[in-house]
């Protein structure tokens, strides 16, 4: 049973630093569980992961949870809005205790935040625990894989010269093709995601969209009006002159053309933790971020 004196409440200043702990540890014990190492945690990580905090407590104060015990911080959930787009950032609980009902409480919190709102999406991980929870919630799950490995550049296909850098001075048209694409702009997640990673733009005859690619390799999202100016954007991202891997993330049975272009690029494949959607199907020409969904 849940100790009495759990409380759910929304997320304050003086929560960041120990809801950022917790979020680590259940991440940790997550990958452990998947026989995974857990990634470095670099001063750019850290940095990443406060400033996710700070930015939902800033921008949807009222989809920011903590479950505290004895005054400390033991989970955290963030949540999102966007237009008529509702989204759950984040929902993690300290592993000493987990499966006590926490995360189903934290999950009831942010889902207020949803009254109203047409569609709703849920990135989640493999854990049996939260695909029953979202399932329960009356989302539809999506499985999803993803693409991990170094890049091959011997297979990388010739620059047609569609896609080019972009900066947080497109943000107001991407905001337009997210609208187009998934529904709902971004708005103020533009300027984060600018922060930390090397936006894409394709705007021409044939179609326009976007996307980021980050610092530490990992393509966090694509936007496009359409399948052909997407797998232009995601080919840019492996072409871009940064080392190490890179990953495609949060790839589902609509976005085959980013399996084709994982497949060309000879990078290896593995399951993910599914989607949920409520309200629509997953759109097809998009990549969705992590964080900002």
């Amino acid at each position: 049973m849940v100790d009495v004196d759990v409380t759910i409440r929304l997320l304050t200043a003086d929560d960041v630093d120990g809801a950022r702990a917790v979020q680590m540890r259940s991440f940790e014990a997550h990958d452990r569980a998947a026989g995974r190492p857990a990634p470095e945690v670099t001063d750019a990580t850290l940095q990443r992961q406060l400033g996710r905090f700070r930015h939902f407590m800033t921008h949807d104060p009222d989809g920011s949870w903590v479950a505290t015990l004895h005054d400390a911080v033991v989970g955290t959930a963030l949540a999102l809005r966007r237009d008529s787009l509702w989204g759950l950032s984040l929902l993690a609980v300290d592993p000493d205790v987990q499966s006590n009902g926490i995360g189903r409480r934290l999950l009831a919190a942010t889902l207020r935040y949803a009254h109203g709102i047409d569609t709703a999406v849920i990135l989640s991980s493999s854990d049996p625990r939260a695909i029953r929870s979202y399932a329960a919630a009356g989302f539809d799950l999506h499985p999803q894989v993803r693409a991990t490995g170094p890049v091959d550049r011997s297979v990388l296909p010739r620059s047609n010269g569609r896609a080019r850098p972009g900066d947080v001075s497109r943000a107001e048209w991407a905001d337009g093709i997210d609208r187009r694409v998934r529904g709902a702009a971004r708005g103020p997640d533009h300027t984060v995601m600018c922060g930390m990673a090397q936006m894409f733009v394709v705007d021409d005859s044939l179609g326009s969209g976007y996307a980021y690619l980050r610092f530490d390799g990992r393509i966090s999202t694509v936007a496009a009006t359409d399948d052909e100016t997407a797998t232009a954007l995601l080919w840019e991202c492996l072409a871009a002159e940064q080392d190490g891997e890179r990953t495609i993330d949060h790839v589902n049975g609509a976005q085959q053309w980013a399996v084709r272009v994982a497949l060309a690029a000879r990078l290896p494949i593995q399951p993910a933790g599914p989607v949920f959607w409520r309200g629509r199907t997953p759109p097809a020409s998009y990549l969705p971020d992590g964080a900002y969904l």
